[in-house]
């Protein structure tokens, strides 16, 4: 969808983006008069928001990936099935600690 907003002015509604230009341009000289600043606002200011293909690339490029990393599970999951898995306690604690400060920072 695009929107048309180079001559929107400060205090415009989102009922009045679909009005004429010639009350855009009405509404922008009674600002600028009101305030005394002509020069203050400038027509020719443009927005694009062309950004939106890319994302949508990059998240089907995400979507096409695995959501787990066969390399990595495969050994623990032999571990597991043959009974040698087994559970570094302390080390566990210790990540939990570590993420513990790191998010509440002490």
């Amino acid at each position: 969808m695009v929107m048309d907003i180079k001559s929107l002015v400060p205090g415009q509604t989102k009922a009045n983006l679909g009005k004429a230009d010639k009350t855009k341009k009405k509404t922008t000289t009674d600002a600028t008069s009101a305030s005394g600043m002509s020069d203050a606002i400038d027509t020719d200011d443009s927005v694009s928001l062309n950004k939106a293909s890319q994302i949508n690339q990059l998240v089907a490029q995400m979507k096409s990936w695995p959501a787990a990393d066969q390399n990595r599970i495969a050994p623990v999951k032999e571990k597991v099935t043959t009974g040698k898995y087994e559970i570094e306690y302390e080390r566990v604690a210790d990540k939990m600690l570590d993420f513990e400060s790191n998010y509440y920072g002490y």
